[in-house]
C-alpha cells in the first residue's frame, strides 16, 4: 500500500477533479476501507451544482454511498476485522440531542456526514471516524450481494425510512411519483407491504423496469393524464403518494392524487431555495397527513441488507452504468 491514493475532490460548483491525496492515517479507534463501489445520489448531483441545502467545504471527497473491504484495523476495536466485506451508514449522529433521545437519530441536531463534514467514498480509500464504529453504523455484507449491490443498500435504507413513515396498509393503492432507483426500491417495498402500486415517470425504459418489479399501473405524464388514470384505477385517489424525485411541480400535483384521509410523503429532496404552491384547503377538508423522510437509522441499513441479501428487494436492475473514479464529472 502506498502513501497516496486516488480520489474526487470538490473544489466548488461544477468543479470536482480527481487528484492524488494522502493516504488517511487511523488512529487506535478507527479502520480503514478499501472503496470497491460507491454509488451517485442525487444529493452528490447537488452538491456538483452548488444547490445542495448546506454549502459544501471546497476540498473534501464526496460520496456517501459505499461499500468496500476493511484493510486497517485499529488497536482498540475488537468486533471488525480485516478482510471484512462491509458498507457503512454515513450518518454520525451525537446520541445526546432531543431527536437521538427520541430515537430519530437519522434527524439528529449535529448528524456530521461522511461525503460532506468528513471525506467520503469517491477514492480508493477511506478512514471511518471511530463515533461511526462506536454508533453501529458499520455492517458487514452478506455474501449474496456484490460490492456494487452493498453500495446502494444505503439508499435502499433511506427508502425503508420512508415506507415506514408512509403509513402504508395491506391493500392500499400507492402512487410513486418517480421511478428512477429510489422510487423503484420503494416501489418494491411497497409491494412488500400488500399495497398496489401505480409509478409514473417521463422515462419509458424506467416505466418498462417498474412492470418487471410488480408495477401494477405504469403512466408517462408526458402522453396521460396521471390524475384521471389514478382516479379511474381507484375510485377515490391514491391512499399513499411518495413523491421520489426532487420536483416542486411533482409535489403540486401529488397534492391532487390523494383521496380523502390520504398520506403524502416528500420522500426526494429539492434544491436549495425551491418552494411550492398549492390550494391549503385540500389538505384542510381532505383531512391529509403530510409527512417527510430524510436519511435513515441504523435498524434501516440492517433491514436493507437482510432485504437484499435475501433477494427480496432485487438491487441488480437498478444498476445501469459503472465508471472509474477517472470519469467523475
Amino acid at each position: 500500500m502506498t502513501d497516496l491514493m486516488r480520489a474526487i475532490i470538490y473544489r466548488g460548483p461544477e468543479n470536482l477533479n480527481v487528484e492524488n491525496v494522502d493516504l488517511p492515517k487511523i488512529s487506535d479507534d478507527e479502520i480503514l476501507v478499501k472503496v470497491k463501489a460507491a454509488g451517485v445520489c442525487g444529493t452528490d448531483i447537488r452538491i456538483y451544482h452548488g444547490s445542495f441545502r448546506v454549502p459544501l467545504k471546497p476540498g473534501r471527497i464526496i460520496g456517501h454511498e459505499f461499500a468496500g473491504e476493511i484493510v486497517k484495523v485499529g488497536g482498540k476495536i475488537k468486533d471488525l476485522q480485516e478482510a471484512s466485506r462491509v458498507t457503512v451508514r454515513p450518518i454520525i449522529h451525537c446520541g445526546k440531542c432531543i431527536y437521538c433521545m427520541q430515537g430519530r437519530t437519522n434527524i439528529c441536531l449535529s448528524r456530521p456526514t461522511l461525503g460532506y463534514e468528513y471525506d467520503g467514498g469517491f477514492a480508493e480509500y477511506i478512514k471511518i471516524p471511530a463515533q461511526a464504529i462506536q454508533i453501529g453504523n458499520v455492517f458487514e455484507v452478506p455474501s449474496s450481494l456484490s460490492y456494487e449491490e452493498a453500495a446502494i443498500t444505503e439508499p435502499l435504507a433511506a427508502s425503508i425510512n420512508g415506507i415506514e413513515r408512509s403509513n402504508i396498509r395491506a391493500d392500499d393503492t400507492v402512487l410513486i411519483i418517480g421511478a428512477g432507483p429510489l422510487g423503484l426500491m420503494q416501489l418494491q417495498l411497497a409491494k412488500l407491504s400488500g399495497a398496489k402500486v401505480i409509478i409514473s415517470d417521463f422515462i419509458e425504459e424506467r416505466l418498462k423496469l417498474a412492470k418487471n418489479l410488480g408495477a401494477d399501473v405504469a403512466i408517462n405524464p408526458k402522453h396521460e393524464d396521471l390524475l384521471a388514470l389514478v382516479k379511474e384505477f381507484t375510485g377515490y385517489g391514491a391512499d399513499v403518494t411518495i413523491v421520489a424525485v426532487g420536483s416542486p411541480t411533482a409535489i403540486e400535483q401529488a397534492v391532487k392524487t390523494l383521496r380523502k384521509g390520504g398520506t403524502l410523503n416528500l420522500f426526494g429532496g429539492c434544491s436549495l431555495g425551491s418552494t411550492v404552491t398549492f390550494d391549503p384547503n385540500i389538505i384542510h377538508y381532505g383531512e391529509l397527513t403530510v409527512t417527510g423522510s430524510s436519511g435513515f437509522r441504523p435498524i434501516h441499513h440492517w433491514k436493507a441488507l437482510k432485504l437484499a441479501g435475501t433477494g427480496q428487494i432485487k438491487l441488480k436492475p437498478l444498476i445501469t452504468h459503472t465508471l472509474p473514479l477517472e470519469r467523475a464529472e
